[in-house]
């Protein structure tokens, strides 16, 4: 990218470049998809005649070329009157916060508009909700995380306006750096901590040296213990569901956060090698209908706690206070994945029937963690064979048959179905004539009518 600043004028005016020259990063709106393009002109039309700005994020994202379908708006004026007049044009739902001066409008195809008043602001003791009050565009990108969402561009008519970039964030862009924007910024928003490592690893850029020092002091100095358990595992699950959640979570163990969670939360060296064949499997889960469905996220963070000892997961769910459903699914899954890899891995018997009875209770996490666990060898075919292919054999006979050959319907039905599939599974039944055969010898006598 060429090279764009813009200066910063005593009493707190912009100088931009030219629009003709910041235009040429920032695509017009007929660059757009349909939907973000008719919905930025109408927050232009619902917010006029105050000024509104494309901000953060979605800037930050638009500059970088990737698509981003979570749009950020700030008004100088009552963004939460801008939003319901919005929301009564495009009928949509808007959720006003008023504490923060915010609301949000979720669009058709996934859209979101997030809109806020631009303030400052005041955070009273470290990790609490900042205080806020209505201030000028250039206080609300002072108050930002990183330079690199301290960019806005204001909605004119059919594009975007000259880039507004007091601190330098586009010539971080173009750096690939993350630079936080003064000396207590992870002190006042712990959460801070896990978005740097975040971006760090979705865009691969570096983390600035002095961002780096900030970071491990604010560790150092207990700033995780301020944080709420569900702001943690939030910033947590958001990593989770990151392309390249192995080499962000490898750099918050590296910079303390993980024990500063949980003093038992150390990752063995292994941990990050099963994240990343986690990843391998998501990736080709779609091609195995037992993984298909599956909840990356979850995935991820299963094989997080999958080295850890039982009780040492306990003790971190207890501090990351998840909801209950995530919280004793975790727990579950862990425990069958475990015990499902110790009867694999010292199994002699690895046929597909035995593959069948291990599998088929595990969610489809446990089923992924568990392949990823596995690594190579006879365990590893043998599940990879089931999850590919054997999975979809069933007999061919149905209830009626059953019926038909004087069998009485009832729980025994259940037996015989399960003991047809093991002898299916095992290839020692081809035909439908080879099941009655099997049915007649094993269960004829045993349930006859009368």
């Amino acid at each position: 990218m060429g090279a764009l600043t813009c200066e910063v004028r005593s009493a707190g005016t912009f100088e931009p470049m030219t629009a003709a020259t910041c235009l040429r990063q920032l695509p017009r709106f007929q660059e757009l998809d349909a939907v973000s393009r008719g919905a930025l002109e109408a927050a232009r039309r619902a917010a006029a005649p105050s000024p509104i700005y494309a901000v953060g994020g979605y800037v930050r994202d638009l500059l970088l070329g990737q698509r981003n379908v979570d749009i950020d708006l700030v008004v100088e004026g009552d963004a939460i009157a801008v939003a319901r007049r919005l929301a009564h044009s495009l009928k949509a739902v808007v959720t006003p916060h008023s504490r923060f001066g915010t609301a949000h409008l979720r669009l058709s195809g996934g859209r979101t508009l997030d809109f806020a008043t631009a303030r400052s602001e005041r955070y009273p003791q470290s990790a609490a909700l900042p205080e806020v009050q209505p201030a000028p565009l250039l206080a609300d990108l002072l108050r930002r995380d990183f330079t690199i969402n301290a960019m806005a561009a204001r909605i004119d008519r059919h594009r975007f306006g000259p880039l507004i970039d007091p601190l330098g964030g586009l010539r971080d862009l173009e750096r690939g750096q993350i630079r936080v924007l003064h000396e207590r910024s992870f002190i006042d928003d712990p959460t801070r901590l896990f978005r740097t490592a975040r971006f760090e690893g979705r865009y691969r850029f570096v983390i600035a040296r002095s961002a780096l020092r900030l970071m491990k002091t604010a560790v150092k100095g207990g700033v995780i213990r301020n944080l709420a358990g569900s702001r943690i595992f939030r910033e947590l699950y958001l990593i989770a569901k990151e392309p390249s959640a192995p080499r962000i979570i490898r750099r918050l163990r590296d910079v303390g956060v993980l024990t500063a969670i949980h003093p038992k939360f150390a990752l063995p060296a292994a941990a990050f090698g099963l994240l990343e064949r986690v990843g391998q499997v998501l990736s080709q889960a779609s091609s195995m209908p037992l993984l298909e469905g599956a909840a990356e996220g979850e995935a991820i963070l299963l094989g997080m706690l999958y080295l850890l000892h039982p009780k040492t997961i306990v003790a971190i769910l207890k501090r990351l206070t998840p909801s209950q459903r995530i919280a004793e699914k975790l727990a579950a899954d862990h425990k069958a994945c475990r015990h499902a890899a110790q009867k694999l891995t010292c199994a002699i018997d690895l046929r597909q029937s035995r593959i069948a009875r291990l599998l088929d209770p595990l969610s489809p996490e446990a089923r992924i963690v568990l392949l990823a666990g596995l690594v190579k060898g006879s365990a590893w075919e043998a599940v990879s064979e089931y999850l590919a292919t054997s999975w979809s054999i069933v007999p061919l006979l149905k209830g009626g048959d059953l019926h038909r050959l004087g069998l009485k319907p009832g729980p025994i039905y259940r037996r015989i179905f399960a003991a047809l599939r093991s002898a299916k599974l095992d290839g020692r039944l081809r035909t439908k004539e080879d099941e009655v055969s099997f049915v007649l010898r094993r269960f004829a006598v045993a349930s006859l009518h009368g």
